[in-house]
């Protein structure tokens, strides 16, 4: 199961919702290959916002104490 869901909107325009889950038996075989890719770049998106919440902590501890 999918934690996203792909919503289509009627001007082509499609909108990623988090908060609904996409079991595998609701796609198509070219709908699962888009939802594989979107899962993938998710992931990447997921764990750059990781590392830059880890940076910025990481700088602040170090403004605040040099020595830390």
């Amino acid at each position: 199961m999918f934690d996203f869901k792909i919503i289509e909107c009627a001007d082509g325009l499609e909108i990623i919702d988090r908060r609904q889950r996409t079991p595998y038996t609701a796609l198509t075989p070219l709908q699962m290959v888009e939802y594989i890719e979107m899962d993938v770049q998710l992931a990447i998106m997921d764990m750059m916002k990781r590392k830059a919440g880890a940076e910025a902590e990481r700088r602040r501890k170090m403004a605040r104490n040099p020595l830390w």
